[in-house]
């Protein structure tokens, strides 16, 4: 686990799916996919600005995985699980999966840019749905 592999960020990325996932099952959190290509703003200032707020890297910290996919070369299990969203765009999209034995779950996901605030809810949520079994309905 580094650093963002395209932008700057204060938090440890993961870049791949199956390293996410061992991490997330060792330490009981959630995985959170950041997609999109790298030459695009939304992205770039999802990982450079939003969430490079004190508040949220406590949190990812704390109970996230955070998994860098890059929309140029994106693993067949992300085109997957973004191939089964109502909305792809605006980027980023972010993922949020439950590591279970079987695979990867999907409880929650977001497209376009979010507010500090809204993105601190947004990952309460997925949280709290990945540790009750269930999933926050997607729109």
């Amino acid at each position: 686990m580094s650093g963002h592999p395209s932008f700057t960020s204060p938090l440890r990325w993961q870049t791949r799916l199956a390293d996410a996932v061992a991490a997330a099952r060792a330490d009981g959190r959630v995985i959170v996919v950041v997609h999109g290509a790298t030459t695009c703003n939304g992205t770039r200032l999802m990982v450079e600005r939003t969430m490079a707020k004190e508040e949220l890297v406590e949190l990812v910290e704390a109970q996230l995985v955070p998994l860098a996919s890059r929309a140029e070369a994106t693993e067949p299990e992300i085109e997957a699980l973004l191939a089964g969203l109502p909305r792809r765009a605006p980027s980023p999209v972010l993922l949020y999966l439950a590591a279970e034995e079987g695979g990867p779950r999907l409880v929650h996901a977001t497209v376009n840019g979010r507010a500090p605030a809204v993105l601190l809810n947004d990952m309460l949520d997925a949280v709290s749905a990945a540790k009750r079994g269930g999933r926050v309905e997607l729109g």
